[in-house]
């Protein structure tokens, strides 16, 4: 595995985190713990945990005393992922309340961070905001952070509220966002990134035109070339999946601290795992670029 700086914080990452989905996990407490296991055996020391369910945390900080907690990097969002901020969870007694539970009860001894489901600068309470302050002081929680997109990022890093920031990136972000990154990177925030795998290039029939497909026994595409200049090459990279392509491109942007995943097997999370330790096929960016120019060019204009 290969490990990342952390800002100026002195910690390092490993290149990919295991982001474990809390709500789904909770009821299947053996795949949870196979996966950290796995996790821990491939070097990973990040997990972030979506969703508050203090018994499941319990079960995993379990896990986890097997590591000397130093070691690992915690992190939490008490927000469901991927849903608008809950307002009434950012104040306070509320906040108070949850967050007493996952620090103190939950046998994780302190959080490395804290990541709110993008809360916006005028979303936080002074009060709220005050309270995180003071755990951060009192080393209950040592970084806050915030998840966003483009046009969220700036307004966050201008609060000045938030270390961190969590963030999507895959092959079809924009250089607008790269910007974004790197103006929070100038400004001494650190960039978690996350969702690295688009849905639309999934499944081979979305994204491979049907002559350049193999038939169901291997055989050879009636015409191999039908997908050249799209995303094609994604099903079509010998001895890469999809995930792993776009994992790669995703590593090498190197203002990432560490890129999120979601393996749903241990075998995927191997797999996974040793992507940082692969060189990304030299043809891959090129192909990206391409793809993504001629997704742009206008219909029938393809040649």
């Amino acid at each position: 595995m290969r490990y990342r700086p952390f800002g100026h914080s002195g910690i390092a990452l490993s290149a990919v985190g295991l982001r474990l989905p809390t709500a789904k996990l909770a009821r299947n407490l053996g795949l949870a713990e196979k996966l950290i296991m796995g996790a821990l055996e491939n070097g990973i020391n990040i997990y972030h945990f979506d969703g508050l369910d203090l018994e499941f945390l319990r079960r995993m900080a379990a896990i986890f005393s097997l590591v000397e907690r130093k070691l690992l990097f915690i992190s939490l969002s008490p927000d469901t992922p991927h849903a608008p901020g809950d307002i009434a969870g950012y104040t306070m007694p509320g906040l108070k309340e949850s967050l007493r539970g996952a620090i103190k009860d939950s046998g994780f001894e302190w959080l490395d961070l804290l990541t709110f489901v993008q809360p916006g600068v005028g979303y936080m309470p002074a009060d709220s905001l005050r309270f995180l302050k003071d755990l951060k002081r009192a080393r209950m929680v040592r970084h806050l952070g915030a998840t966003a997109e483009v046009g969220e990022i700036r307004p966050l890093v201008e609060s000045g509220a938030f270390n961190v920031i969590q963030t999507s990136f895959d092959i079809d972000s924009t250089w607008e966002k790269r910007h974004e990154i790197d103006f929070a990177i100038r400004h001494d925030l650190c960039i978690i990134g996350s969702d690295f795998f688009p849905e639309i290039y999934r499944k081979e029939s979305d994204v491979v035109p049907k002559p350049a497909r193999r038939g169901f026994f291997g055989g050879k595409p009636a015409n191999p070339l039908a997908g050249a200049g799209t995303h094609a090459f994604l099903h079509q990279t010998p001895d890469w999946t999809p995930e792993e392509l776009c994992l790669g491109y995703a590593l090498s942007l190197p203002s990432l601290s560490c890129i999120l995943i979601e393996p749903e097997t241990p075998e995927k999370l191997e797999t996974l795992a040793a992507v940082p330790e692969r060189h990304l096929p030299s043809s891959v960016p090129a192909q990206i670029e391409m793809a993504r120019f001629t997704a742009h060019m206008p219909k029938g204009a393809h040649g």
